[in-house]
């Protein structure tokens, strides 16, 4: 797919001195997004920028973005801590 934004020129310009490739920069942003509100996963935003998990977490870090953490997933990590420390 194809998305296409329109820029003024001066304005263009002035984001392509600071970021350099406005494509690439645009899809990380879409795709950050997406996983920040949960629409991506962590997995599907790697391949949308054709970086590894490592370098995917690595761009989030750098952005403030944390992964998603629920009230089921802090469960699971009690009942796990539970098994494991009394047997």
């Amino acid at each position: 797919m194809t998305i296409s934004i329109q820029l003024p020129p001066s304005i263009e310009e002035q984001l392509r001195n600071e970021w350099g490739d406005l494509d690439r920069a645009a899809k990380a942003a879409l795709a950050l997004e997406a996983y920040r509100t949960e629409k991506l996963s962590i997995g599907q935003v790697a391949e949308i920028l054709g970086l590894t998990l490592y370098e995917t977490e690595g761009i989030m870090k750098e952005r403030g973005i944390a992964a998603p953490f629920s009230l089921a997933d802090l469960e699971h990590d009690r009942a796990t801590l539970k098994q494991l420390f009394n047997p």
